[in-house]
């Protein structure tokens, strides 16, 4: 087997970087190149140079760009090589752009002694990936910067994992025209404070965390501010991660000044987020992403996948980063004017009903960069030996983030807001017609229509008893109508909350 482009420098140059998903390889029963499930091959007689030089133009040129080899690769490759390169071809849109991502990454100078004169080539090619929205032509090498972020935090993200019908607009344009169709000013509120509460279980739910009314209520209040500052800061995220952590001995000042890490039930580490020492610099790059007016990226449904998962894989917190990365999905939403009047989609309620997918969507990152620590486990803490620096972080590809937002986005707008709205109507009217036959208490009748409608329209002898000073023929009644309440009108069809 004889690798090429990037699995010949990670071999050769003993990279510590995350595996690729299709290596190129060199194959004698192919005459042309072969894209397969698990590889890239190429004929035996296809042009690449047998250099480091060689190999990352080869990758460049056939495997799009992989910022973090690439950044890796040139911790072992001479400057000297890349600049006799681009003297012996100056006009090289290969070479251009490997010099230019020397310099962009590494912030020195090459001592080139050649001026390219050729057209600007893009760094990123807008037919693969998506790209800033104002790039930034280099003379020097004659390339156009358009990047997603700069060398301390940039995802890459293909074109490929964002879907064109519905677009993300039209999703969140369905989700404004379906809250506004609640006509009743008094209803309308009401509808969104059952999202926003709905929205806070989630996300505690999903961290296995039942939260006080009291905590309950500060996330609540949490999401009601989402976008309302201009400019994210340690200091913004402190008072957020102070909010939702779940006691005071959990708080934080700043972010994290040491190590932390997940592990499972058998103390085997399974995440190790960005190393303590490289975490102020991915940060600040974040930092610059997010609060980034569009020039960089004005992709929305781009820009909030990055945002949120950029952030729980840099993990600047002990504690609430999962929390804190679910909320800022509604804050880079809430941000980008694309939804407005408090109006929330209900991401993290849909999240919680495809958990497998989600965790497996966080383990695609998990599992390959942890993969890259070597530790020893002790009795209270791993013994860190080997870290891999930040480059896997601050460089992830971010496609399969993305398209995973989108169908949670998606499911939201066009089954989670109607069922929660539907839901809530039916509570109002079951509620409306038995406080007009009975003179009950408002708590007791709202118990029991949950009651029944969480047993599918039965109230059970368990539940009956809880009530015995109420006759039979009520029981009967109240049955009676949430069943009718909470079938919906095509089909008949059982509203779920």
């Amino acid at each position: 087997m004889a690798y090429l482009g990037y699995a010949w420098l990670i071999e050769q140059l003993s990279l510590r970087v995350c595996p690729l998903a299709k290596p190129a390889e060199i194959s004698t029963s192919v005459n042309r190149r072969v894209d397969t499930p698990h590889r890239v091959l190429f004929p035996r007689g296809v042009a690449v140079e047998d250099t480091p030089v060689g190999h990352l133009e080869f990758a460049l040129r056939h495997e799009g760009v992989n910022l973090e080899i690439v950044d890796a690769a040139f911790e072992h490759l001479p400057p000297a090589d890349l600049c006799a390169r681009l003297e012996a071809a100056p006009n090289g849109v290969h070479i251009r752009r490997a010099c230019f991502l020397w310099e962009w990454l590494t912030g020195k100078e090459l001592p080139i002694t050649v001026t390219p004169a050729g057209g600007y080539v893009e760094l990123f090619p807008t037919g693969t990936y998506v790209t800033a929205g104002v790039p930034t032509n280099n003379r020097k090498f004659r390339v156009r910067n358009n990047a997603l972020g700069t060398p301390d935090f940039c995802p890459v993200v293909l074109r490929s994992a964002v879907p064109e019908s519905p677009s993300f607009s039209e999703l969140l344009a369905k989700a404004q025209r379906t809250l506004e169709s609640v006509s009743d000013p008094a209803l309308y509120e009401r509808a969104l404070s059952f999202l926003y509460l709905s929205e806070t279980r989630s996300s505690f739910e999903i961290e296995r965390e039942k939260p006080s009314s009291d905590k309950q209520e500060r996330f609540v209040q949490l999401l009601r501010r989402a976008g309302e500052t201009t400019s994210v800061s340690e200091d913004w995220l402190v008072s957020l991660q102070n909010a939702v952590v779940r006691d005071v001995f959990s708080q934080e000042a700043s972010y994290r000044v040491q190590q932390n890490w997940l592990e499972d039930a058998t103390g085997r580490v399974t995440f190790f987020p960005v190393p303590v020492a490289d975490l102020q610099r991915a940060m600040a790059g974040w930092e610059t992403f997010v609060n980034d007016n569009g020039a960089l990226c004005p992709d929305v449904l781009v820009k909030v996948a990055c945002a949120a998962f950029g952030f729980v894989y840099l993990h600047p917190f002990m504690d609430g980063n999962g929390r804190l990365h679910r909320f800022l999905i509604h804050h880079v939403l809430t941000h980008s004017d694309m939804l407005t009047g408090g109006r929330i989609v209900p991401v993290s309620a849909v999240i919680l009903k495809h958990i497998p997918e989600y965790l497996e969507v966080l383990a695609g990152f998990s599992r390959p960069v942890t993969r890259l620590w070597e530790y020893v486990r002790g009795e209270m803490t791993p013994h860190i030996t080997v870290s891999p620096g930040s480059r896997a972080y601050r460089f992830f590809d971010a496609s399969r983030e993305v398209a995973f937002l989108y169908r949670m986005i998606r499911l939201a707008v066009e089954e989670e807001i109607p069922r929660e709205l539907a839901w809530l109507s039916g509570f109002d009217q079951a509620l409306g017609l038995l406080e007009s036959e009975f003179d009950l208490p408002q708590k007791d009748l709202a118990a029991l229509i949950r009651m029944a409608h969480s047993n599918h329209g039965q109230l059970s002898a368990n539940r009956r008893k809880q009530f015995s000073y109420l006759p039979v023929p009520v029981f009967d009644r109240i049955e009676s109508v949430v069943q009718a309440c909470f079938n919906s009108q095509e089909g008949g069809r059982w509203i779920e909350n």
